[in-house]
């Protein structure tokens, strides 16, 4: 008879086996499923959970590593307290690179990580569900310190009455596994009340220790086993098949056996390129008959499943689904081989083949190579001739094609000149030789493409390549012809500036190596800038001279500059008839003529206008002399300039 200790061991060996073995029996979708979201490479932290999902403290050290007693939502981890911790590049389901998951840092204290109350609504009472979550210890597999222990996990499931409906302990995680999947199973109750999950702290005794990764909570309808196949039950584990567009239309018959259900309900789905499941309009039945789908289908992935309910009026919230038939659809390489592959003698033969994952050559003496890149020789010869095939495959999928290699006589080609120079608008003619026949691209520019002389005319820089054969070796060269643009001068607009104040010219200058300067260089900082700084005493023309220095020209443009003299204004003048100051005379007026002077009384009375320098002021009105004092005048210079005023005293 066994002893109470040996059915002890006995009992929890059973308890972990089921906890570490997915379970062959169908589950439903989730009634529940926490993943913990997901972020981006610059928000590898989380949110906190809500307050009423966990009693631990969220919280870290400033980085990715939780405290003590603490827990942290992040899809990164590393360096945590001096690298005793796993460094956690992603997530359990890695759906996405920057998934979250929870990482708990824990201590003997009695918390619970994780809890939920779900509406008894979801569940179909006196049905059989699993409540799983993923688990991985997080301390690496090293000496341990004293008070060490590895982390223990309570799962627990009861009503909202309190009637506890299933409990499980995972014992100390292995440090060595990755992230494990554990479970307990539960029956929902019949009278309709909320359920809660709780996942707790079991490992009550230590001092270190006891730290985690939690990821991928759920809780789901768990159903009887349920076979399918295509064409025949195979049994309950996912069912993979390709179907290569070449070969042909396909027509499939997916089988399914439901264990353990009287009359079961069918509801077949499907799900497309991961877009999610649908069910299949009609498709209720046992088998599922797929006629008319695969005949011309499209690209990408099929997905099957098949749902079964025990009996008529069953909830959907009680349906689980067999394990996915999958049958990729996949397009077939098309890449394909040059029919003939010219060599010279004694040059490397290498044949390129692309558009697979797998090559498997036949070469013309029955040898085989799966070599992606075919290096036949470094030196070929008429041996190397014949039909070279490549099987190409991709996923499952193959396409062969093939080429005929022709080993040619050897072939001198010289070239009159790789690299001229012309100028913009003129042309050359390029030149190659030894061959018999000749192909220039591109033939944009040249007279012929076809011949080995041809006249070439580009507009901008061209590298013209050019195929030699002489009708079973073919070499290629390129010549690169270099324009240079003409010299294009602009002296810019015209200018006006005042005298003493300098200005600088707006020059521009386009060309090959152009070489540019200004005449006159008087009164002028630097003449070979397209913008020197110039201050003249007089109006004067400046000539900007853009030349080539290699020969493609020398071009000219010139701009005025109009300067205009300061004015010297007097502030007296004295009409007495002594021949001295009898008249005002403001010096260099003559020379702004399209200016005006007004001259008024202080009481704004207009008494003189002259139009440029024509006449002076001698302080007569209309036949009379004005009587001594001060007046005022205006200068409207034209020219956009800005008018002048002040005043001036007439003594007698």
């Amino acid at each position: 008879m066994l002893t109470n200790k040996l059915k002890s061991l006995l009992l929890l060996l059973m308890i972990l086996l089921s906890a570490r073995v997915v379970a062959q029996n169908s589950l439903g979708d989730p009634v529940l499923y926490e993943d913990f979201g997901f972020g981006t490479n610059y928000t590898p932290l989380g949110p906190p959970l809500k307050g009423d999902y966990s009693t631990m403290k969220y919280g870290g050290d400033g980085g990715r590593c939780p405290n003590p007693g603490a827990y942290l939502i992040l899809n990164s981890s590393s360096n945590c307290y001096g690298d005793s911790f796993k460094t956690i590049n992603f997530d359990h389901s890695g759906g996405s690179p920057f998934g979250y998951l929870m990482m708990v840092n824990g201590d003997s204290k009695p918390v619970i990580y994780y809890t939920r109350i779900i509406e008894g609504g979801k569940f179909c009472g006196g049905a059989r569900y699993q409540f799983a979550a993923y688990l991985n210890n997080i301390n690496k597999g090293m000496p341990r310190p004293d008070g060490y222990v590895d982390a223990d996990v309570k799962f627990t499931v009861k009503s909202s009455k309190g009637a506890i409906l299933g409990t499980y302990t995972t014992g100390p995680i292995d440090p060595d596994d990755s992230f494990v999947q554990y479970h307990v199973d539960f029956n929902a109750p019949n009278d309709g009340s909320d359920i809660i999950i709780e996942l707790s702290n079991n490992a009550l005794t230590g001092t270190v220790g006891n730290d985690f990764a939690l990821d991928d909570i759920t809780v789901k309808a768990y159903g009887p086993v349920i076979d399918v196949g295509i064409g025949t039950v195979a049994g309950p584990a996912p069912i993979n098949t390709t179907q290569c567009l070449d070969g042909g239309p396909k027509t499939y018959v997916l089988k399914s056996l439901v264990h353990n259900y009287a009359s079961p309900l069918y509801q077949w789905q499907l799900n497309f390129n991961n877009t999610g499941w649908k069910n299949i309009d009609g498709a209720t039945n046992k088998d599922l008959n797929l006629s008319t789908t695969f005949l011309n289908p499209a690209v990408g992935k099929y997905q099957y499943r098949v749902g079964a309910l025990s009996a008529p009026g069953t909830s959907l919230n009680c349906q689980t689904f067999s394990q996915a038939i999958t049958i990729d659809v996949v397009k077939n390489p098309d890449y394909k081989l040059p029919d003939t592959t010219t060599v010279c003698q004694g040059e490397i033969l290498s044949i390129h083949a692309d558009g697979g994952t797998d090559f498997y050559w036949t070469l013309p003496d029955g040898t085989h190579s799966t070599d992606h890149f075919l290096n036949v020789t470094t030196s070929a010869s008429k041996s190397n001739e014949g039909i070279y095939q490549v099987v190409i495959s991709r996923d499952g999928c193959s396409y062969t094609t093939q080429t005929r290699v022709v080993v040619g006589e050897p072939l001198t080609v010289t070239v009159d000149d790789a690299s001229p120079v012309i100028c913009e608008g003129t042309s050359v003619q390029l030149g190659v030789h030894g061959g018999l026949k000749y192909k220039w691209t591109p033939s944009a520019g040249l007279d012929h493409d076809d011949i080995p002389n041809p006249i070439a005319n580009p507009t901008d820089n061209t590298a013209y390549n050019v195929l030699i054969s002489n009708d079973g070796c073919t070499k290629e060269r390129t010549i690169v012809v270099t324009v240079l643009k003409l010299p294009v001068a602009n002296a810019g607009p015209d200018r006006t500036m005042k005298e003493g104040e300098p200005i600088k010219l707006q020059g521009s200058a386009s060309g090959s190596n152009i070489n540019i300067y200004w005449t006159p260089t008087e009164y002028m900082d630097d003449p070979t800038s397209l913008t020197p700084r110039i201050d003249p005493p007089d109006s004067r023309t400046y000539t900007l001279h853009v030349e080539s220095p290699d020969n493609c020209g020398i071009v000219s443009d010139e701009m005025y500059v109009r300067v205009f003299k300061k004015l010297t204004i007097p502030s007296t003048f004295t009409p007495n008839g002594d021949g001295m100051n009898d008249t005002w005379h403001i010096d260099k007026l003559i020379t702004y003529p399209e200016s005006v002077l007004y001259v008024y009384t202080r009481e704004g009375k207009e008494v003189f206008r002259a139009v440029g320098d024509a006449k002076q002021w001698n302080g007569i009105y209309q036949g009379k002399a004005l009587p001594a004092g001060v007046y005022y005048y205006i200068i409207d210079l034209k020219n956009n300039l800005p008018k002048q005023g002040g005043w001036v005293m007439l003594i007698r």
